[in-house]
């Protein structure tokens, strides 16, 4: 089984069927975890994320399918661990999103339910959302995707 355990934003995923600065980065993730050198859990919701950003923004259905179908290759292939959040994990979500403050905001609550998930498997929410990430860093468990090296 793999050692460390990561819970990638959809962004990071985004990254790379962009080609995305952080597309190197997000390459490395998914690459480490198909060479079992660490493990990759995402919520469900990940699906739908990518699902909806590519729906909008990709003309070519073909090319749709052919991303979708490799986030489902990956999890067939017991790479990539999709969780649907229990009520545990929804209810550190909400902890998070509470968090913050009128002036600044608040986290959004669906990275605090890749936050969550990364706390409660004690792995590491890997965002490129800075803003998430600068809101939420007293939780803990988190990395952007800037910094994401295996060792």
């Amino acid at each position: 089984m793999a050692g460390e355990v990561y819970v990638p934003d959809a962004n990071v995923f985004l990254e790379y069927i962009y080609e995305r600065p952080l597309q190197q980065a997000a390459r490395k993730l998914v690459e480490d975890a198909i060479l079992d050198k660490i493990q990759l859990i995402v919520p469900s919701l990940l699906l739908d994320e990518i699902t909806e950003v590519l729906c909008g923004n990709l003309d070519n259905l073909e090319e749709v399918r052919m991303h979708l179908q490799y986030l489902e290759t990956l999890a067939t292939e017991k790479i990539l661990h999709i969780v649907v959040p229990d009520s545990a994990v929804r209810m550190q979500a909400i902890a998070i999103a509470r968090t913050g403050h009128a002036k600044s905001g608040y986290p959004e609550l669906t990275d605090s339910l890749y936050h969550a998930l990364a706390i409660m498997h004690d792995a590491v929410f890997v965002t490129n959302d800075r803003r998430h990430i600068a809101k939420v860093k007293g939780f803990g468990h988190i990395m952007p995707l800037s910094g994401y090296e295996a060792g």
